[in-house]
């Protein structure tokens, strides 16, 4: 049987008018999805794998669900970073990146440096873990 061939990963054109900052976070974003998504593709490799084998005696079979239940919990986490980063490529195309879904302000850029992938400005996020 042929194996796919894997489609290459196409560079998308940065939205206009973008501050330089935003371009730089953008950029950094686009290079996390890659990665996500080769972790990804290599953790439903490992898990078609496991299936495969065959256990010689119950603490291989123990060890072995062990191992996939982890590789599960990990795949599971990757697929949601992965959404919340395209989540926030799609706002940047949008131009709604760096507005705050509770209060519509704009997000402040020093923030957006250190969470990339935050809804929320400061004021928010805080009576969010208030309440």
């Amino acid at each position: 049987m042929e194996e796919p061939v894997e489609k290459p990963v196409h560079k998308e054109p940065p939205p206009r008018n973008l501050d330089p900052i935003i371009l730089k976070i953008r950029s950094q974003l686009i290079q996390q999805r890659n990665e996500l998504m080769t972790m990804i593709k290599s953790s439903q490799e490992v898990e078609r794998n496991i299936g495969e084998i065959t256990f010689s005696n119950e603490i291989d079979l123990a060890s072995s669900l062990e191992g996939r239940e982890m590789a599960f919990q990990l795949s599971s986490r990757e697929r949601n970073e992965l959404k919340l980063i395209e989540e926030a490529l799609f706002k940047m195309a949008k131009g709604t990146y760096g507005v705050c879904e509770g209060c519509s302000k704009n997000i402040p850029v020093k923030r957006l440096q250190i969470m990339p992938l935050t809804p929320l400005c400061i004021e928010c996020q805080e009576s969010l873990e208030v309440s």
